[in-house]
Parts: C-alpha cells; sequence; structure tokens
C-alpha cells in the first residue's frame, strides 16, 4: 500500500509541472485525510463446545482445528472465558493461574454435573502464546479430559461428557473395582463380585500430607466411615484396608487438594456397594 501511495503522489508531482496550474477547486493534494481508518485487528477466541485431538498447555490461531464431539477425541472444551487484568498469560503455580483453574474447576463441574475427582476425569487450563496475549487475545479455556483407566493417561472419548455424572451406570464415574495392589484395578458391577470402592475425596492441607502415608492411612479410614454411615475409631483398620490416589507437587501447587480415596476388602469381596450399609458391612477382622 506504500509504494502505490509512492507512485500515485509522483505521478501528481509530473502532472502539476507538465500543466504549470494549480490544484483544482476542492482537491486538497492529501490523498489519505479522507479514507476510512483501518479496522481494530480482532484476535483469534476459540469456541467452547468443541473437541480436539490433543491437551496442549499453550495453543495457537494456526493449530487450533476444533472437531465435534461424536467423534474420537481427547480434550472437549467445556468454556472459555477472558480475563483484561493481566499483561501477560500467567504462568503455573502463580495466584493468578490458579484462579483461572479455580474458575475452570467450578464451570467443569457444572458441565458434568458432579465433582470431576468423582470421575475418571481431568481438566487442564489452555492459554494464548505471550506474542497473541499482548495482542489482545486474553482467553482460556477449560479443557476437560477422560482417563483410560484410574492411575490412568489421558484417553480419547466419543461425545460430549455433559452432565456425565448425572447418567446412571455412567463408565465415567468412579465406583467399585477389582484391584490387585501394583497390578492393575479394573472397573466392577458394584452388584458384582468386587474387592474395592472408591469413596470420595479427602482435603489435604499440604504437598507434605498428602506423602505423609499415616496421614493419609488415617484420613481415608474416617472418609470411609463416613461413607459407610458410621462412627470412626482406630478398629477401622481391622475393617477394611484402603488405597488412594497419588497427588503431584504440580497438581498441589496449581490448586488440586484433594486426594481421592478407595476402601479394599481384601481378601473379602463384596457384591454391592458399602455406601450408607453401616457397621455390618464392614466386619472387624483381628487376624
Amino acid at each position: 500500500m506504500r509504494r502505490w501511495i509512492a507512485t500515485v503522489a509522483l505521478a501528481g508531482a509530473v502532472v502539476l509541472g507538465l500543466t504549470g496550474c494549480g490544484l483544482p477547486d476542492g482537491v486538497d493534494g492529501n490523498l489519505t485525510d479522507q479514507w476510512a481508518a483501518l479496522p481494530a485487528p480482532e484476535g483469534f477466541t476459540p469456541e467452547a463446545g468443541t473437541c480436539h485431538l490433543a491437551y496442549a498447555t499453550t495453543a495457537y490461531r494456526r493449530s487450533y482445528f476444533p472437531m465435534k464431539c461424536d467423534v474420537a477425541h481427547m480434550t472437549e472444551t467445556v468454556y472459555v472465558g477472558t480475563t483484561d487484568v493481566l499483561s501477560a498469560p500467567p504462568k503455573a503455580g502463580t495466584a493468578d493461574y490458579v484462579k483461572l483453574l479455580q474458575t475452570c474447576e467450578t464451570k467443569v463441574n457444572e458441565f458434568v454435573g458432579g465433582d470431576w475427582h468423582d470421575g475418571l476425569l481431568w481438566f487442564g487450563l489452555t492459554l494464548p502464546g505471550v506474542e497473541a496475549w499482548a495482542g489482545g487475545a486474553h482467553w482460556y479455556r477449560c479443557e476437560l479430559v477422560t482417563l483410560d483407566q484410574v492411575f490412568g493417561e489421558e484417553g480419547q472419548h466419543t461425545g460430549s461428557l455433559k452432565g456425565e455424572l448425572t447418567k446412571p451406570g455412567s463408565p465415567i464415574r468412579l465406583g467399585c473395582f477389582s484391584y490387585a495392589s501394583g497390578r492393575s484395578i479394573a472397573p466392577v458391577a458394584c452388584t458384582k463380585k468386587h474387592n474395592a470402592e472408591y469413596v470420595g475425596t479427602v482435603a489435604v492441607a499440604s504437598y507434605a500430607a498428602a506423602k505423609d502415608r499415616t496421614k493419609m492411612i488415617k484420613a481415608c479410614h474416617q472418609r470411609i466411615a463416613a461413607y459407610v454411615g458410621m462412627k470412626y475409631s482406630s478398629d477401622m483398620k481391622y475393617r477394611t484396608g484402603v488405597f488412594w490416589d497419588s497427588l503431584t507437587q504440580t497438581e498441589f501447587a496449581n490448586g488440586d487438594h484433594r486426594v481421592r480415596c478407595y476402601a479394599w476388602f481384601s481378601p473379602d469381596t463384596k457384591t454391592k456397594s458399602i455406601k450408607g450399609a453401616g457397621a455390618k458391612a464392614l466386619p472387624i477382622h483381628y487376624a
């Protein structure tokens, strides 16, 4: 555009030199003063309700390929928010990053119809790059992911997860399991023979507490007692074993302070849930 303006200006100068005349009436010689202002550049903003083949902490326009959720995908964008109070995309572990994650957690829980910890679920935050943020792209995406198994990795899913935790018999909701310590954990219908059951989460005050075996055993036993509907006492260790999800230091720093707990009946087995069943569901075994 600048070269075109220079050429026109030069041609006008030649004409004026040849004719020896001034400017015609109504012409001021300024070619740009009556041009409409160029529109402000529009930043790229992703859309909620779309799905994607992979999760990324940073997203770029050139690699944004949303897809319908009725085909196999890894992540689902459940919410897209904006913030105008930050000068750059926040770094993981900072207060600003955690604040965005807290918003995402609220949106994810609303989306699935319950606490995301109660399912084979994980969520993450996707942000624009530094350059895009400087150019006005101040959005953030809340990305929901299914896990391929308990203690597993991100998996693929077909269909939206909206309301998933409200669906009876959802394979995503954590329930009963066949568990072999250090080897495998497989979901089992609670009406079938099983030796473990998810009982909910406990909050930990610090990462050190999450790594403290004695504290975690007690916390999970207390959670089991509440789940069954009985008073907690020190004899819980004679009623059931426990295991729990490990919590990484990064997860704790990013604001996730809850640990999933499981009751482990082995060598006993059950053919129904222990939820609300009372102390009789967990008889004492001293030997």
